[in-house]
C-alpha cells in the first residue's frame, strides 16, 4: 500500500507541474508580466531502507531558516514559509506536508540537510528485538 501512495503522490505532483508550466506559457504568450511564483508543493519521495526512512524534497530557493521539521509519534511534519520580492511586489507562501512513518524511529538521531535546494531527512529506525528461543527448565529431581 505504501508504494501506491508514493506513486499517487508522484503522479499528482507531475500533473500539477505540467499544469503550472502550461499556465506560465499561456501568461507569457499573452504578454502578461512575470509574477512571483508562490512555493508550490515540492516533489517529495520517501525511501524505506533496512536501517532508516529517508524523505527527500525538491525545494529550490528555500533556506534552512524557512523550514520547520517536527516528528510527533509516527507523523513527520514538514513546514516551509517563504517570502520573496519581485518587480511587482512582495509575496509569501507556505507549504505543509504530513507523512505517516512506516515504523518507529529514533527521533534523537534524526538528521536534516538542505543542499542546493534538496532537503534530505534521514530517520534511523528503531531496532526490532531479535527473536530469541527461551529454554525451558524442568523441575528439580529429587
Amino acid at each position: 500500500m505504501a508504494n501506491f501512495k508514493l506513486w499517487k503522490s508522484e503522479e499528482l505532483q507531475r500533473l500539477r507541474s505540467e499544469s503550472d508550466r502550461m499556465f506560465d506559457r499561456l501568461c507569457s504568450g499573452l504578454g502578461l508580466p512575470s509574477v512571483c511564483q508562490p512555493l508550490m508543493e515540492p516533489a517529495l519521495r520517501m525511501i524505506d531502507t533496512p536501517d532508516a526512512v529517508v524523505v527527500e524534497a525538491q525545494l529550490p530557493g528555500v533556506t534552512a531558516e524557512d523550514l520547520d521539521i517536527v516528528i510527533t509519534g509516527s507523523v513527520l511534519l514538514v513546514r516551509c514559509a517563504q517570502s520573496a520580492t519581485c518587480g511587482i511586489g512582495e509575496s509569501s507562501s507556505r507549504y505543509e506536508s504530513r507523512f505517516m512513518l512506516p515504523c518507529k524511529i529514533r527521533t534523537e538521531e534524526v538528521e536534516a540537510e538542505l543542499d542546493e535546494g534538496v532537503l534530505r531527512i534521514t530517520m534511523p529506525k528503531c531496532r526490532r528485538p531479535e527473536a530469541r528461543r527461551v529454554p525451558v527448565r524442568t523441575g528439580r529431581a529429587g
